[in-house]
């Protein structure tokens, strides 16, 4: 298959749902307003539905039951529910193909993720508050691998279960399949879809080298994705990527020093969470 073919196939999916791409958009703003997000949620009533479904799970106890966006927004954070927001979106582009045991993995390892993304960055934070793009990030990054799938189920499914002994080898062998590989697919889509351009160039780059001497967000992705798949969140087998340690040793020195999870612990509340959503 040629490079041509697979893009010209990219353009046969349906086009990114407009709320989550409405919601980026307002995202990329330093200035957003809560009611600008509490509006725009409330506009669509099965996104609407969904979000309290969630926030009323035993995931998150709460002692009365919550039934307005904005008690939501009150008692998660507004960050939460932006994040909530952006990730029902996203499972409901998905939601006709994650019957496939296999599409559901890598949805998983998107959302494990975007989770880890959202932790490692209130570590790298002098005052311990996550940077709210940072969970976006870690959800879209591997848009590109979800959608060749979608669109090439049978031809990634066989890829993935031959397996690859790192990320550089997986890379490779979907360019030889597809003509090009998921993150020059993802870039495409983002690019397509109208993503901000710091989002465009996390798809497209968040397997190259950690550079922790100018750390930025694609670096903390980066990182995001080697603990996830340690944790066994990841496409690949847990043995295949570094050990925890190794791993937190590529964020900023002072990040290290409030970053020293249990990584059974952290496995744990990271699957409690993925349940919740599904």
């Amino acid at each position: 298959m040629t490079s041509e073919q697979t893009y010209r196939a990219m353009q046969r999916l349906p086009q990114f749902p407009s709320l989550a791409t409405k919601l980026l958009r307002l995202l990329s703003h330093d200035d957003v307003d809560v009611r600008s997000i509490v509006n725009l949620i409330r506009s669509d009533s099965a996104m609407t539905s969904e979000l309290l479904r969630i926030v009323n799970s035993p995931v998150y106890s709460f002692a009365g039951r919550i039934s307005s966006i904005q008690s939501a927004v009150t008692l998660l954070g507004f960050d939460t529910v932006k994040s909530f927001a952006l990730t029902v979106s996203m499972r409901s582009f998905l939601q006709a193909s994650l019957r496939i045991d296999l599409l559901r993995r890598i949805w998983r390892h998107s959302l494990a993720c975007a989770i880890v993304c959202e932790e490692l960055s209130a570590a790298c934070s002098p005052v311990r508050r996550s940077d709210d793009r940072a969970y976006t990030a870690g959800l879209l990054h591997d848009i590109g691998r979800l959608c060749l799938f979608v669109e090439h189920p049978a031809e990634y499914g066989e890829l993935l279960s031959k397996g690859a002994r790192n990320d550089c080898e997986m890379l490779g062998k979907e360019e030889e399949m597809f003509g090009a590989n998921h993150c020059e697919v993802g870039a495409w889509l983002a690019s397509n879809w109208g993503f901000p351009e710091e989002l465009q160039g996390i798809t497209a780059q968040h397997h190259g080298a950690v550079n922790p001497a100018d750390f930025q967000l694609v670096d903390l992705v980066r990182v995001a994705v080697l603990l996830t798949g340690r944790l066994g969140f990841g496409i690949g087998e847990e043995e295949t990527f570094p050990e925890v340690p190794q791993i937190l040793s590529m964020l900023p020195v002072s990040a290290q020093y409030r970053c020293d999870p249990d990584p059974q612990q952290m496995k744990a509340r990271i699957g409690d969470r993925l349940d919740s959503f599904d």
